[in-house]
């Protein structure tokens, strides 16, 4: 949400999306008034609830975002062809060529462009088209029933993940958007032995086996869950799986990468492919469009950090999902012990290891580590027991603020929203404290017109001080006046961002965060070290007269 938000997308799913508040468990079908529920709204994010919407209305929504940017003449929107399939590509020195074919006419079509992003799905065919490009991992030992069906029962909610975790096999029902009856319907429905492989022959993650029929799955939720009686009626459509956990051993050969679940495939539960995936296209895009535009300094270093950053979380992403599943799934004694005896103490006694658990697997916490990507900046601050700063590699943090202006209202504003009107550059943020936001009365604002100077074409300045210690007077002398000082200077009535990004009162040291498109930090340094940021500004970007 926070990615669709910062693109200006978001509107459209929180209008007729399924707002989701909390997780129920039911572990024992004789007493369904004592499950065990774990809250969504909580959660260390800036949307207290989990959205689910239908795969074919995300489609839609980004299309029609498209269609309407064309409407607006805004310059290099692209058309999204349907029906195009990729035939074989060829890496050259300075060009990917590649041969794509229209399914409903056979006519085939050449292409070369400077980069080949390939994000066609688990039998993604830029993937295989590679020697040394694996898929490598397992395929689990259960399989698996989804049905798309109508339900209508009190323990079964519109705004909750609704489930049944049982010895005699997992039961979880998720709401749709569509209509308030409708829900997305999983069951375990057996075991086998699992097979450890290197292949493709998955979907989404789930290997595809013969169907149920509704009179089946019936069957199977009133042996289980009885004598709780939970009728499905109406399926839209019913399928079997068996759940694959698989990741590529790279994500970039040379001019072609690889996005999605062309790299990574995992257990639905929890609900993270699809966030994965756009997470890995917003991490890419931005470095893409710095090399295309000739504001890399060193192309490969950059390039090459999409594998370094994303790899990990993907692998974590299976690994979570697959603990997940197994702790909610797995019949042996062990892990029906944890799940009946250690969870429920967990859950009453330890609900920050729960509320922990929830934001690493739901990619709350997610941060990537400045030793394993290159353009990172690897800052130590001077050493100091009140040093807090916001370290490069951390999402950032939101917050309220207030535009300057001449005359004493002020427009609210969040600092997301600043994100957002910067979204194609990064952001070099100046915390000035107490400091003031003019030149005479902090010399740091000169600092940051002459980095501004030299990065205009891929940094916007933005300086964030305290509402108290600035005034109408001060406006004349104010930066930005060329540039609209109300869209670059804002003020807080506390010091509660600074203190989120660990400029803190006491400390009484200035800071500057340089913050990526991708809404990760780049850089942080105190105002003695701002050398440091410059030295790493000259490795990263390169300056407007080059």
């Amino acid at each position: 949400m926070d990615i669709l938000d910062n693109r200006g997308l978001l509107y459209p799913f929180l209008e007729n999306g399924v707002k989701m508040k909390q997780l129920c468990i039911h572990q024992d079908v004789h007493d369904p008034n004592n499950a065990f529920k774990a809250e969504l709204s909580n959660m260390n994010s800036n949307f207290s609830f989990a959205l689910m919407n239908r795969q074919n209305k995300t489609v839609d929504y980004l299309i029609d975002a498209l269609h309407e940017k064309k409407s607006m003449r805004k310059k290099h929107v692209p058309n999204v062809e349907f029906c195009m399939e990729l035939i074989k590509y060829e890496e050259k020195d300075d060009h990917v060529f590649a041969v794509v074919k229209n399914t409903k006419n056979n006519v085939e079509e050449e292409i070369i462009c400077q980069y080949l992003v390939g994000c066609d799905g688990v039998h993604s065919t830029v993937r295989k088209r590679i020697n040394g490009w694996t898929f490598e991992g397992q395929t689990l030992k259960s399989s698996w029933a989804l049905a798309d069906v109508e339900i209508d029962h009190e323990l079964v909610k519109y705004d909750q993940i609704t489930s049944f975790v049982l010895n005699e096999g997992l039961i979880v029902i998720f709401p749709l958007g569509a209509r308030k009856n409708t829900f997305r319907f999983v069951a375990k429905i057996g075991d086998e032995e699992k097979k450890n492989e290197t292949n493709d022959h998955v979907t989404h993650g789930l290997t595809n086996e013969t169907h149920m029929t509704l009179e089946e799955l019936q069957k199977l939720v009133d042996e289980r869950i009885a004598p709780i009686k939970l009728e499905l009626k109406n399926p839209v459509w019913i399928s079997n799986f068996k759940i694959n956990e698989r990741i590529v051993n790279r994500y970039r050969t040379g001019r072609v990468f690889i996005a999605g679940d062309a790299a990574h495939c995992h257990s639905p539960l929890g609900g993270q492919g699809m966030n994965l995936g756009i997470q890995d296209a917003h991490n890419l895009a931005f470095k893409l469009a710095l090399v295309i535009r000739n504001q890399a300094v060193d192309v490969n270093k950059l390039l090459d950090s999409y594998e370094h950053e994303r790899y990990p979380v993907g692998k974590n992403i299976i690994e979570g999902t697959g603990y997940l599943t197994k702790m909610m799934s797995g019949n042996d004694y062990f892990t029906s012990f944890l799940r009946t005896c250690v969870a429920p103490i967990l859950f009453q006694f330890f609900p920050q290891s729960v509320f922990n658990f929830q934001n690493n697997l739901m990619q709350n916490n997610l941060h990537y580590l400045p030793g394993s990507s290159e353009i990172l900046h690897k800052y130590k601050p001077r050493s100091s027991a009140e040093n807090k700063l916001i370290e490069a590699g951390h999402y950032v943090q939101d917050g309220l603020l207030m535009k300057i202006t001449s005359h004493k209202s002020h427009e609210r504003i969040t600092m997301l929203d600043i994100f957002r009107s910067t979204a194609l550059k990064h952001t070099l943020v100046l915390f000035t404290l107490n400091k003031g936001v003019t030149a005479d009365c902090n010399p740091l604002i000169e600092t940051l017109l002459e980095i501004y100077n030299d990065y205009k074409n891929t940094i916007t300045p933005i300086i964030i001080s305290y509402q108290g210690i600035v005034h109408a007077a001060d406006v004349p002398f104010m930066p930005f006046q060329e540039e609209g000082r109300e869209q670059h200077i804002f003020v807080e009535r506390k010091f509660e961002l600074h203190e989120k990004y660990g400029v803190m009162k006491e400390f009484g040291k200035q800071a500057f965060v340089l913050v990526r498109p991708d809404l990760y930090v780049a850089s942080a340094v105190f105002e003695d070290d701002v050398d440091e940021l410059k030295a790493f500004l000259d490795q990263y970007l390169t300056k407007a007269d080059r």
